[in-house]
């Protein structure tokens, strides 16, 4: 059975945001676990000398990686029928994969309803404002927490859409590991602070967008051409209509010739082009 439903469309749409409990599970989770904290630092690792790019300790890290699995992993069928779904095409392209981590120390969005940093995503991630009317104007995001979260480990709120922006009426996202949250760029939420004093909150994400919208995204990888193995080895993995996805051409695109593919096959190992050449013939 599926677990993302159209049960959950409507929720989406409804409420603003979409929690799904062991969305990942069993050697697939402990695999991701892994691979994420070779990614992000542990507590243990860097509380001597934690890193500050935000408000408090935290730190992001985005596109690109050493971590195929993560990679892999952000080509969840679900997810991506899921969002072509609520985008309302099939043309979607993936928008740029973070991993976030807090530290004891974070203090940004506060504790409670006062000073909370509250906001939507659509400001950094899009060059026009909020559409109330159309949900396909903006993007989808799949956050996982492959970790616990408690309480006082700087737990993501959100406010479910009839509230409006009343922080007193946020849901902290308190779950176990492999525990989606699916919301948008229109969704209302808040970080908290980090009060604990020992351990991290873990986050890693991926988000979709509209392959027509050119004035979205909130940043890129198209400069991850040359010089990232462990992209350019993912790529290479790819069918064709699965790179379409990260901004390929189709197969049967003018682009692609014998001397193009000729160099594609050797930028991206693995390439296989023979869907391509059945195209052009």
């Amino acid at each position: 059975m599926s677990k993302l439903t159209d049960e959950d469309l409507k929720t989406l749409d409804q409420k603003g945001f979409v929690i799904v409990p062991d969305f990942i599970s069993g050697d697939r989770l402990k695999t991701l676990q892994a691979a994420q904290r070779r990614v992000l630092p542990t507590w243990e690792e860097i509380r001597e000398d934690p890193p500050q790019d935000q408000a408090g300790h935290s730190q992001l890290v985005c596109f690109p990686h050493e971590e195929l699995e993560l990679y892999q992993a952000a080509m969840d069928e679900e997810s991506i029928g899921f969002a072509r779904k609520w985008l309302k095409t099939d043309a979607i392209h993936m928008r740029v994969g973070c991993l976030i981590a807090r530290y004891p120390g974070h203090s940004g969005g506060g504790t409670g309803s006062d000073d909370s940093g509250l906001h939507i995503d659509n400001g950094n991630n899009s060059l026009l404002p909020m559409s109330e009317d159309h949900r396909e104007f903006g993007q989808i995001g799949f956050w996982i927490h492959l970790e616990d979260v408690d309480e006082d480990q700087a737990p993501l709120r959100l406010i479910p859409k009839q509230h409006g922006t009343d922080m007193t009426q946020c849901v902290p996202l308190v779950c176990k590991g492999g525990t989606l949250c699916i919301f948008t760029n229109f969704s209302w939420h808040s970080a908290s602070a980090y009060i604990r004093a020992d351990g991290q909150r873990f986050t890693w994400g991926y988000g979709f967008g509209r392959a027509d919208h050119y004035w979205e995204g909130f940043r890129h990888y198209t400069h991850l051409g040359k010089n990232t193995p462990v992209f350019q080895q993912f790529i290479g993995g790819l069918s064709a209509e699965q790179r379409q996805l990260w901004r390929f051409p189709p197969a049967g695109h003018a682009y692609y010739t014998e001397q193009t593919l000729a160099l594609l096959e050797e930028q991206y190992p693995g390439w296989n082009s023979d869907e391509y050449r059945a195209a052009m013939n």
